[in-house]
Parts: C-alpha cells; sequence; structure tokens
C-alpha cells in the first residue's frame, strides 16, 4: 500500500517545526471527549454523493482553480506517491489528486470526495488541526489519534479568499519516511498560486464595475517617494503578478528577504493585501 512506512522512519528526517505537544494534547481530548475510537480504520462520516452535491456547487470556482494549480503538479509524477486533499471550510472533502494507484489505496480507508476530516469524524489530523489553529500544520504518523491515519504523514493549510475569508484547506499527505519539510514548501507554493488565481478570478468579475485594472499599473510618485528603492523594484514585479518565490529568483533575494519587503510596501502604502494595492494604485 503507498502509505505504508519504512522501517527506521524518524522524525529527524523531517526539517520542519510539527504541531506542538500542547496543541496534539488538545486535540486528543476533543477526540476523547466526542468519543471517537482510536482503532478507528475508516472515517466516521463521509457525505454520500446526495450530500455532496450541495458542497460540490458552492465550491465550484474554488475547486476550478485549485485544479488548474494543482492537476500540473500531479501529472509532472515528481512526487507520484503524495496526495492532495482539497477540502471546503467545514472539511468536506471535495476532491482528492493522486496518481490512480494511491486514489485506488485511499479509496480503500475512506478518503474520497465527501470524507469528513474533522476530529469527530477522524480524530486528530493535519487538516482538522489547521482549521482550529488557521495556519499549517504538520503532523507525523503516530501523532495521529486513530488508526486510520497511522501510516500517513500530513501537512495542511487554510486557502483564503483575496478578502481573507476561508475558501477551504489543502492536505498533502504521504508515505511516513517522506520528508514533511518538502511537503511544506510545496503546499505554501501550492496555497500562494491558488490564493492568487482567486485574487484574479475576483478581479475579473468585477472588471465591468471596479476601477481595478489587470494590466500592470504604474506606481504614482506619491507611493514611489514612500518606498527604497529595492522597495520599488519588488512593488513594479508585484504589479507584474508575481509572487515572492517568482521576486526572490528575479532578484537574487532569499524569499524570506522578498517577503519582507512586501510586508514593508504594504505597511508604508497602507494596505493589507494584493487586493487593496491595487485598489489604492488605481485610484
Amino acid at each position: 500500500m503507498p502509505f505504508s512506512p519504512k522501517p527506521g522512519a524518524r522524525a529527524g528526517d523531517c526539517h520542519l517545526d510539527l504541531c506542538p505537544p500542547a496543541e496534539l494534547a488538545q486535540s486528543y481530548a476533543r477526540c476523547y471527549s466526542l468519543k471517537v475510537p482510536p482503532d478507528l480504520i475508516k472515517p466516521r462520516r463521509i457525505l454520500s454523493e446526495t450530500e455532496l452535491g450541495p458542497c460540490l456547487k458552492a465550491g465550484a470556482s474554488f475547486i476550478a482553480v485549485a485544479e488548474g494549480v494543482i492537476t500540473p503538479v500531479c501529472r509532472a509524477g515528481l512526487q507520484r506517491e503524495y496526495i492532495y486533499i482539497l477540502c471546503d471550510p467545514e472539511l468536506v472533502a471535495l476532491k482528492i489528486f493522486a496518481a490512480p494507484e494511491v486514489l485506488a489505496a485511499a479509496e480503500e480507508v475512506g478518503v474520497r470526495p465527501g470524507t469528513v476530516f474533522t476530529e469527530e469524524s477522524c480524530g486528530t489530523n493535519a487538516l482538522a488541526l489547521a482549521r482550529e489553529h488557521q495556519r499549517l500544520v504538520a503532523i507525523r504518523g503516530e501523532q495521529h489519534y486513530c488508526q486510520l491515519f497511522k501510516d500517513w504523514w500530513c501537512v495542511a493549510s487554510p486557502v483564503k479568499d483575496p478578502n481573507g475569508k476561508i475558501s477551504g484547506y489543502l492536505d498533502i499527505s504521504m508515505h511516513a519516511e517522506k520528508e514533511l519539510g518538502l511537503a511544506a514548501a510545496l503546499l505554501q507554493t501550492l496555497v500562494a498560486l491558488i490564493e492568487r488565481e482567486l485574487l484574479l478570478v475576483e478581479l475579473t468579475q468585477r472588471q465591468q464595475t471596479d476601477s481595478i485594472a489587470l494590466a500592470p499599473l504604474r506606481i504614482p510618485p506619491e507611493a514611489a517617494a514612500k518606498l527604497t528603492p529595492r522597495e520599488r523594484e519588488v512593488l513594479k514585479l508585484i504589479l507584474e503578478w508575481l509572487d515572492d518565490v517568482e521576486i526572490a529568483k528575479r532578484l537574487y533575494l532569499s524569499i524570506g528577504t522578498a517577503r519582507t519587503h512586501r510586508r514593508n510596501i504594504y505597511q508604508k502604502l497602507g494596505v493589507s493585501n494584493l487586493r487593496e494595492l491595487l485598489a489604492k494604485l488605481s485610484r
């Protein structure tokens, strides 16, 4: 089975801060209170096709955007044993992306569209913890509350729309011996791309009634005066729709430095996100 661990997998194989013990303990306590059996081998709640239908309809735009980002990664086959689980805000699985043999193995344990990944349904898991703490969460196989996911190492993150509202959650699960740090970096990149595409969708929808243009904007002199020369360079690339990874490559910076420049630009211009920045510069 694709999710069976190899002997000798160690926590030290992962170069990533895992879920803190206190947060895990709180999750275990919730699972105990919910009477979730530790020997659970399949999710307790999987929606029927009829029940899943409204969820798919409500999340259609989110699914389409995420599919456009995740599918090319799956087809590239670089991490063929990975499984990508896209959920709505209530942790209902909307779509599963993986190689055919991985999808088949996941189906055997009840992981499919309609599976509900709440703690009540599946015990402690990365998706439930990501929703609880509203941030990226990584978890090793043995840290899961239920037997169901003991062979899976997982990382999950919220995905937000341009207004900061949760569109859903994305999880990457893999072999126990695989490095979570690599999966976390991939997850962060995918989430950033999905969020950028969600912004583009919103801007396209509003183009007829909003003054925000999709073409790269010019930096007004009054805005440029507030920024350092390097920040002006970064802002120019932001307005060309480059993300932090692409900006870092273009300017030979670390990704962290690119993110710091973006944060400083937002602060100096009095905005909190890309949508607000575009709106301000288009006036």
